[in-house]
């Protein structure tokens, strides 16, 4: 399921930047373009302008000037003199080019004899006495820019006609379109990469959270099944048998197997409550020591009972007021020593310690037990997670740690797990002191 949805996001994803690219490309690229037409047209002002100013003021026109004008044949200039063709334009301008000019020429008269006059341009001539008109033609497949330009001479009465090829530039504009083009084509490429990581580390956490509601569905099927089964055949043993001892023994059976499903029930409210925010805490001024002091001699003697060393350690010269919920800190410490005393063998010592740093409070549940492994420490404060896979302790339901977690954020602190020197694992609740 998550990887259709995962196809499709990617898909939105990449065709939306996709998209938003293109048109950053094409507009990119109108304006590259516009430029280029200007940086051609501006080339096209200084040649013509060149030319007006070798005809005006230079006296020696011969061939060698006038085909570098041409550039090689690549543009057209074609020289009237008084109405007549120049010698030097009937020399070097070749039949087909001259047919190309008489053409230009007919054009240019149709659309004078139409009235169009706002196809042609005037443009300003460097020269005095000159009148030059520019346009466009397109002849062949093959554009062009068109100067005319009229000049008085002593008594001659010049006009030429300049033919500037834009070939080059428009295999320059296909070259760049071609360009841009491929560069669009590589960024959907990289665009679909980003969006397939994008949105797989977007789903992660729905992934995730899809993952703890599996187990969260399995783990209560399972914790609450087992209960009822039991509390099912005990009624069924009650009503087919009548001895009192029996009778007695079914009773505590279900009675203890109704507190272990009443603790689970309010530990999941208790979650889901804290997850909606819906959970209120009373802040009042505790004294940290004294509440630690409390939860160890509750716990002191079970202790004795398990056989099992509780300690308590308070540093001296520390400041342990704190701005909290006095019964929810408690619940959390509980916690952490109900724990340590569970898994912590015969013989062995769990430590309530306690110290202040920074303006930090720091309590810490110090056993010498079977330790926990660096894979199971990422995993310990998610919920229904076990260590312990076959579930043996049937009072731990993997949701004690997930609530201590909790209370300690809502109090802007935090809660962490490290191993005790010499094997075994401390616990440190770290609560900020605010009064």
């Amino acid at each position: 399921m998550f990887q259709k949805v995962q196809n499709k996001l990617s898909f939105i994803c990449c065709l939306t930047t996709t998209l938003i690219v293109l048109v950053i490309i094409l507009c990119c690229l109108h304006v590259s373009e516009r430029n280029m037409y200007g940086q051609e047209q501006a080339l096209f002002f200084l040649k013509t302008n060149t030319i007006s100013s070798d005809l005006y003021l230079s006296g020696n026109i011969d061939m060698n000037w006038y085909r570098q004008q041409m550039e090689g044949g690549e543009h057209l200039l074609y020289i009237e003199v008084n109405g007549a063709p120049a010698t030097l334009s009937g020399l070097i301008l070749s039949e087909k080019d001259r047919g190309f000019i008489r053409m230009i020429q007919d054009y240019l008269n149709q659309q004078i004899s139409r009235g169009n006059k706002h196809f042609t341009q005037t443009a300003q001539a460097n020269t005095p006495d000159t009148v030059q008109q520019y346009f466009a033609y397109a002849s062949e497949g093959q554009k062009f820019l068109v100067m005319q330009a009229d000049l008085q001479k002593d008594e001659q009465q010049i006009r030429y006609l300049f033919c500037y090829n834009l070939q080059n530039f428009y295999h320059n504009v296909k070259r760049q379109r071609l360009l841009f083009a491929a560069i669009w084509l590589f960024s959907i490429v990289l665009l679909f990469l980003f969006a397939r990581i994008f949105t797989s580390h977007a789903l992660k956490p729905v992934v995730q959270n899809d993952e703890k509601q599996r187990r969260f569905i399995a783990f209560a099927s399972h914790e609450l099944r087992s209960p009822l089964a039991t509390i099912k055949t005990g009624l069924s043993m009650l009503k087919t048998r009548c001895g009192t001892e029996k009778n007695a023994r079914i009773f505590v059976l279900i009675e203890r197997e109704i507190s272990g499903m009443e603790r689970l029930i309010q530990d999941l409210l208790y979650l889901a409550k804290a997850e909606n925010a819906a959970f209120c805490f009373h802040f009042a001024p505790v004294n940290l020591a004294s509440l630690l002091t409390f939860v160890y001699e509750k716990y002191i003697d079970e202790a004795q009972n398990k056989n099992v060393s509780l300690s308590l350690s308070i540093a001296e010269n520390g400041s342990y007021d704190c701005l909290c919920d006095e019964q929810r800190i408690a619940q959390a410490i509980t916690i952490l020593v109900d724990n340590a005393l569970t898994y912590t063998p015969p013989g062995h010592t769990v430590t309530l310690h306690i110290y202040s740093s920074h303006r930090k409070c720091y309590m810490q549940v110090i056993d010498t037990g079977i330790g926990i492994s660096d894979a199971d420490k990422e995993k310990i404060f998610d919920r229904f997670y076990q260590a312990d896979s076959s579930r043996s302790q049937k009072d731990h339901f993997g949701l004690g740690l997930s609530i201590a977690r909790e209370i300690c954020h809502t109090h802007g602190g935090g809660i962490s797990v490290s191993d005790t020197t010499g094997g075994g694992s401390t616990f440190t609740i770290r609560l900020p002191q605010r009064l």
